[in-house]
């Protein structure tokens, strides 16, 4: 061949093998799929602090999420549940084979033991309330029963949130002194990832807690390492992620997101967590008006709330079941400024004129003048003039900071005098909420996997340690929360709750505002987190963390 000749069959023969390499390319695209592979290494950040990675002691949310990775809980363990027809008798049959990750036998005696330390008083447990009044029986090996003083339909939910610690590394230690064991950082679980390390700096902060999957666990966990990066507060945290020293973080506000700076992904569950502003009409006259709390609530726009302080991460919220959560019902709400207005006027409550109207104080308890600013409105009341000023009591937090202030602006359009008292969330929950001391408070809820009002609504829960923010007392509400509570039928069950839900809209205690979503967000190297249940606890966030993975492989169709 001429010299022309062997470059044009070269160059010929290079465009065939190239053909051929993309043929087999698309080829082998054909018939096979990519599949999660295991390996590769992934870090959390985290604001805060480990202490007790401790089922039973544990109460932060940087504990929690350690907990859920180390530990398993009941649901995890059981080969089977199964509850009498009066839902007082619960009998777990666990699983034959388990064990502790120090290889020791995981059995009832475990499971007993673990519900005895939470019911212990020495141990100061969070999860105590929960046990009151449960008997724990061990049957056999392998076989516990729990049975409760009264019948209680949401007794499921308690077994799930039970993670189980090991006996035989704490059996021989007083309860009151588990706070100072070493187990409390170097856990010995049986869930899908355990304790290989941390690292703390010369003041004691702990910059880094590190895992490693477990493989005696029945769900192998496809990452390999998992880790988590601590930092002292948000600002630290974002720059971390932008600087690649993390691979995701949870509870991303929406001022941390707008400090992203490199391409990442975001999930937002659904969660059963509301916030509302709740009325204590012993300290404020005017908020015992029930026309009063009936226009604050029609005068709240919950989408345009949503949109400003949430960024479009959540759900309007009518009543105290949000929208997704077990036994959610839908409340007739109307929002209206003109109708709020036409409310207030309709029930007596005149606008000032002028620059200043000053009038008999009849809303304090130590008399006097009050001064009533033009635009505002007051009523007369058996001579007095009481004049409509709300005290809003709101934590500095961000997202709150905005809802306060369109809440103002909204209130203040149709005559209300809003004043912001602003405080540290730390001091509203140990002395406001404590004490309720607040007229108004803008405040959440989270309502656990059953949407149990009891909590939060029924009347004996109204003073601390209760959570009945509204010190709301109904005996038809009551009556339902109890039934449901106590029913064997979800059909009235779902019919207790309904009524509960409605009652309590109609009672107007507080304004429901909105159900926030939980973002979490991750470099875009992360698959297999799908965001598909409403978000009970933060940490239910790695419930199928075994499931994630950062590698892939590809394998015949």
């Amino acid at each position: 061949m001429t010299r022309k000749e062997r470059v044009a069959f070269f160059v010929a023969l290079a465009g065939a093998a190239a053909s051929f390499v993309v043929v087999m390319n698309i080829v082998y695209a054909n018939a096979t799929k990519a599949v999660p592979a295991p390996g590769g290494e992934y870090a959390e950040g985290v604001v805060g602090q480990p202490e007790y990675v401790n089922p039973v002691i544990a109460s932060s949310e940087a504990d929690l999420d350690l907990v859920k990775l180390v530990y398993s809980d009941v649901d995890d363990v059981a080969d089977s549940i199964t509850v009498s027809t009066d839902t007082r008798t619960w009998t777990v049959h666990l699983k034959s084979g388990l064990t502790w990750q120090d290889g020791e036998k995981l059995t009832s005696d475990d499971v007993v033991f673990t519900v005895q330390s939470i019911q212990d008083p020495d141990s100061h447990s969070p999860l105590a309330p929960s046990w009151q009044g449960v008997a724990v029986t061990r049957m056999s090996e392998l076989e516990v029963q729990f049975t409760l003083v009264n019948p209680y339909a949401f007794f499921a939910s308690n077994l799930r949130d039970l993670y189980i610690v090991p006996k035989h590394l704490f059996a021989d230690t007083p309860v009151a002194n588990w706070r100072l064991s070493d187990y409390d950082l170097k856990p010995v679980g049986s869930g899908p990832y355990r304790f290989a390390s941390y690292a703390k700096d010369a003041s004691g902060f702990i910059s880094s807690y590190n895992l490693e999957a477990w493989d005696g666990n029945a769900t192998q966990a496809l990452i390999d390492r998992f880790d988590f990066n601590f930092f002292k507060n948000e600002n630290d945290l974002v720059a971390a992620f932008n600087n690649g020293q993390v691979d995701g973080f949870a509870e991303a506000s929406p001022a941390d997101v707008t400090q992203i700076e490199r391409p990442y992904d975001s999930f937002a569950w659904p969660t059963s967590a509301y916030y509302a502003v709740f009325f204590n009409l012993s300290k404020n006259l005017a908020l015992q008006d029930p026309d009063v709390r009936a226009a604050l609530s029609m005068a709240v726009n919950r989408d345009t709330l949503v949109h400003d302080a949430l960024q479009g991460n959540g759900v309007p919220a009518f009543a105290p079941i949000p929208p997704g959560a077990p036994y959610f019902t839908a409340v007739a709400a109307t929002t209206s400024l003109d109708l709020a207005s036409s409310t207030l006027a309709d029930d007596g409550w005149q606008i000032a004129g002028g620059s200043t109207t000053t009038v008999a104080d009849a809303s304090s308890s130590a008399g006097g003048a009050a001064a009533v600013p033009a635009g505002f409105r007051f009523k007369m009341v058996h001579g007095a003039t009481i004049p409509l000023t709300v005290n809003l009591t709101v934590p500095q937090i961000d997202f709150l900071a905005t809802t306060a202030s369109e809440l103002q602006a909204a209130w203040q359009s149709i005559g209300v005098q809003v004043n912001i008292l602003p405080d540290a969330p730390s001091d509203i929950v140990n002395q406001s909420v404590k004490n309720r001391d607040y007229e108004a408070l803008l405040f959440g809820n989270v309502l656990g996997p059953n949407s149990d009002l009891y909590s939060f609504w029924d009347s004996a829960r109204r003073f601390y340690p209760g959570l009945n923010l509204a010190i709301y007392a109904s005996k038809g509400v009551d009556t339902a929360i109890e039934d449901a509570r106590q029913s064997v039928s979800t059909t009235v069950i779902a019919a207790d709750m309904a009524a509960a839900q409605t009652r309590i809209a109609s009672d107007t205690p507080a304004v429901f505002l909105y159900s926030p979503d939980y973002v979490y967000v991750t470099n875009r190297n992360v698959q297999g987190i799908a965001p598909s249940s409403t978000l009970f606890d933060p940490s239910d966030r790695f419930e199928e963390v075994p499931q994630w993975y950062l590698n892939t492989a590809r394998i015949l169709k």
